[in-house]
């Protein structure tokens, strides 16, 4: 099974029935992608995921050719011809030698069940690190792996380490911890900039929470009280474990951002309409 679903898929210009869709499109190349949310038929913070999309291409030396209103009116025309009210949107920019092609469709997805986001979730640590890990550039060994531990029942998330053992992100999403009334992430070069990753720490800094960001080495976890993770399918997750070691799913500041970013997130649908 490939990763398009629904019924139809935009290439460049044209719509396309899905089941005309090969994974194999990226296998060449670079492929420069963006993750964009759905909810109530509206994309979720359009604007600072075309933003993000722009910077990185001019991080690994390319350039997106269509500019920000095509854009627009193409993620708008599929979520109109598929007739979806909620799920993930990928649009990509695949360049390769003299070939230049644009894909959006919709993707599958899994969204944490209620139970998740109160129990928590599992996670390992994986000694894996992004070539350029500000630029969302698609990376085929990376995500064959990760998806194959994925599959696995007790793994939500594979969580990434360098080669100096410091603790960076997810393979799919951004990494929080929480020590007392402190958030703690890695710094901004070491990570991919993610969307909600960027409200919670806009949420902390207009509430007075502090955010260090600062190196994470795999042995300094067990000081942390709290860890969640942040991204376009699971917004704010806590985790249960990394590995053997265990967080506390209830702390009082990963309930309020939690509680917050949702209802950012409500304001933001309430002002599409």
């Amino acid at each position: 099974m490939n990763e398009c679903s629904q019924y139809k898929y935009i290439h460049n210009s044209k719509l396309r029935d899905t089941h005309k869709f090969k994974d194999e499109f990226f296998r060449n190349g670079l492929s420069l992608y963006e993750v964009i949310r759905v909810v109530n038929s509206k994309p979720v913070f359009l604007k600072e995921h075309l933003t993000r999309l722009e910077s990185s291409s001019k991080k690994v030396g390319q350039f997106v050719w269509l500019n920000y209103i095509e854009l627009v009116e193409k993620i708008k025309l599929l979520i109109c011809s598929n007739g979806v009210e909620e799920g993930n949107i990928k649009i990509v920019f695949n360049i390769h030698e003299n070939n230049r092609n644009f894909y959006c469709y919709f993707v599958h997805h899994t969204y944490p069940t209620k139970q998740e986001y109160q129990e928590g979730v599992s996670t390992i640590v994986y000694n894996a690190e992004r070539r350029n890990p500000n630029a969302k550039v698609y990376n085929h060994k990376l995500r064959t792996y990760t998806n194959t531990v994925i599959e696995s029942p007790d793994v939500f998330e594979v969580i990434l380490m360098d080669n100096r053992g410091n603790i960076t992100e997810g393979s799919r999403s951004n990494l929080f911890f929480i020590k007392d009334n402190m958030l703690v992430t890695a710094p901004d070069n070491q990570v991919l900039n993610g969307i909600v990753r960027a409200k919670i720490i806009e949420i902390c800094e207009r509430v007075g929470v502090p955010v260090l960001k600062e190196t994470i080495t795999f042995s300094s976890l067990s000081k942390y009280d709290s860890a969640f993770l942040t991204g376009t399918s699971p917004q704010i997750l806590p985790i249960r474990n990394i590995n053997a070691l265990s967080f506390d799913v209830n702390h009082h500041l990963l309930k309020f951002l939690l509680k917050s970013y949702r209802g950012e997130l409500a304001d933001y649908i309430q002002q599409q309409t």
